[in-house]
């Protein structure tokens, strides 16, 4: 019988669906019911440790139970106007006459446009307004991308009320509304207007996730800020070391593999509690067992496994380092001595050490871990680090 591939037992490099979850149960339970009851969350946490995953789960069960589901990735929108498209789109997606375009679309390679008939644009814009037709030509928020992005927004409501449906808006990576180039255009006047139309959207409830913790921060705490006490955090608690062990071996199982109890320490130990890692030493030491011919996972697999991870990450490992490098003038030394657990403000003057910290945490490479304390968010990059030469 045939093997099953690593890459399906152990994903790394897209959400997780909510069932393959593991140790996430009780967060997506929890955060459904908050949303449940209309409280706006935002959830914050370092890429590919989960959030995305369990926000994704969270809005899929309510899916299921007849909300309307709006799910944004800002990291995959360039611009405003693409946002407003996109988001048009999604809201519209909800309704049955708009999956039947679009699966009429898919099936015959078509554009939307294309695909649908002048009298459902006619009758859409007739009922929702001017704004759905960026969703059947696209090109046309550009001429007005602030303007279409506010319309966009507002339409979550009124479909929702127009359906008699709850409604609940998931934008990942929110942070981007803040970042410092203002890809969107000038924060402050946007958050502004997104919160007037928002918290006039009483069957509209908002989940946002962020990747980079400061920045959420700034967007939500602060008293001049739009957002302020717009909702609340959400925390999603590490990954206990017992489900890790329960999680891993159902995995191996479903390949008919065992993993020697020692040899599953060492794997839960080797990801530091860290999602990605782990699934992807995981990964690759089921990879490592598929070539050996085995379906027993032993320490050897596992430490195979890690060089393995290492190696396929090599590419973005070396990126990384350049681009530690280039935050400033002491972060590589810094960010060495975060990986080797010395303490990083020996030898350097407070101030620079501060600097190079602070520029290390912005750009998502370390993170806080008690007072003085700093660690590597990634525990593969902080091997990295330790074993480079000096």
């Amino acid at each position: 019988m045939a093997r099953r591939r690593s890459g399906e037992l152990f994903p790394t490099d897209a959400p997780v669906a909510g069932a393959d979850l593991i140790g996430r149960a009780d967060s997506v339970t929890a955060l459904t019911a908050q949303l449940e009851q209309h409280f706006h969350r935002i959830v914050t946490g370092p890429r590919r440790t989960g959030k995305t995953s369990v926000c994704q789960a969270a809005v899929d069960r309510l899916r299921r139970r007849g909300w309307y589901t709006v799910s944004l990735d800002m990291f995959a929108l360039a611009s405003l106007a693409e946002v407003a498209e996109a988001l048009t789109l999604a809201v519209l997606s909800n309704r049955s006459t708009m999956k039947k375009v679009l699966t009429k679309a898919r099936r015959t390679g078509r554009t939307i446009a294309a695909a649908t008939a002048t009298t459902v644009t006619t009758r859409m814009q007739g009922e929702l307004g001017e704004v759905v037709e960026i969703a059947f030509r696209p090109g046309i928020a550009d001429r007005d991308p602030h303007r279409y992005f506010l319309d966009a927004l507002a339409l979550c409501e009124r479909v929702a009320e127009r359906d008699d449906r709850q409604l609940v808006l998931f934008i990942d990576e929110f942070q981007e509304f803040g970042a410092e180039r203002q890809p969107y255009g000038e924060v402050d006047r946007l958050t502004k207007q997104m919160r007037s139309v928002l918290q006039k959207s009483d069957r509209v409830t908002c989940l946002f996730a962020g990747s980079i913790e400061h920045l959420m921060a700034e967007l939500f705490t602060p008293r001049r800020r739009a957002f302020y006490r717009f909702g609340g955090f959400f925390s999603l608690p590490p990954i206990d070391d017992p489900d890790w062990r329960t999680g891993l071996a159902k995995r191996f199982a479903r390949d008919d593999c065992t993993i020697d109890g020692d040899a599953l320490t060492l794997l839960v130990e080797t990801g530091e509690g860290h999602p990605r890692a782990t699934m992807l030493v995981a990964q690759q030491a089921h990879a490592a067992s598929l070539a050996a011919e085995t379906n027993r996972i032993d320490v050897n697999l596992v430490r195979e496994g890690l060089a393995l991870a290492l190696a396929a990450d090599a590419a973005s490992l070396d990126s990384d380092v350049d681009r530690i490098r280039r935050l400033g003038r002491h972060t590589f030394l810094l960010a060495r001595r975060v990986a080797h657990g010395d303490k990083p403000y020996v030898g350097s003057t407070p101030s620079s050490a501060a600097r190079g910290l602070q520029a290390l945490r912005d750009a998502g490479f370390v993170e806080r871990a008690g007072r003085g304390a700093w660690r590597l968010s990634d525990p593969l990059l902080r091997r990295y680090l330790v074993d480079m030469p000096n």
